[in-house]
């Protein structure tokens, strides 16, 4: 008998425990609710994983941008800043060139680095290799990150400039030895070579 109305009485709690769930969720997650809407997975050139990106949002539209990083001991630039850009094609064959230029969805207004859709903010690495930030974006729905030929996340090797700066030797010393550029302007933030990079998957 007591095995019984022991059996019961879990049931019953049960069910009251459920539906209760089922309200806190109905409650806390409307349907318009920020989620994860896809994703991308960095890898360095010699196939290690070093960091994800998310990229959330409700409906369609993004909203927040997530990247956690954590780069090997040999990593060049450790304690520095990183360029991290979204570019135009879903490919990450090393040196990972594959991935394309910067994606621009304001190619026809004229949009120039800093400007450029797939433009997000630098990373600062730590001494220990590790990196995370939240940040805000809408600059973009997730459906256009899913075009014919997709799109990647690259992280460089050094930091971005966020613009068409003039690069001279005499003006921007480069201990370092990260940048190419010895004169005129740099259109892509001039944050040198590609480090690591990931595909854009859908969630």
């Amino acid at each position: 008998m007591h095995r019984i109305t022991l059996r019961r009485s879990v049931a019953v709690t049960t069910g009251v425990g459920l539906a209760l769930a089922a309200a806190l969720l109905a409650t806390t997650s409307p349907a318009g609710a920020t989620r994860p809407l896809a994703s991308a997975v960095l890898h360095d050139g010699a196939g290690t994983e070093v960091g994800s990106v998310v990229f959330s949002g409700s409906g369609n539209k993004a909203e927040s941008v997530e990247v956690r990083l954590s780069l090997p001991a040999s990593a060049t630039g450790l304690g520095s800043y990183h360029g991290l850009h979204i570019h135009t094609v879903g490919q990450c064959t090393v040196p990972f060139t594959s991935a394309g230029g910067h994606w621009n969805l304001l190619a026809n207004a004229g949009a120039t680095h800093g400007s450029h859709t797939g433009d997000l903010p630098s990373m600062l690495v730590g001494p220990d290799g590790t990196a995370s930030a939240t940040f805000v974006t809408h600059r973009f729905d997730i459906a256009e990150l899913f075009d014919a030929d997709g799109s990647a996340v690259v992280l460089h090797i050094g930091p971005d400039n966020f613009g068409n700066v003039p690069i001279a030797a005499d003006r921007y010393a480069d201990p370092n030895g990260w940048y190419t550029a010895t004169g005129g302007t740099a259109s892509t933030g001039d944050a040198g070579s590609r480090y690591a990079c990931g595909v854009v998957e859908p969630r």
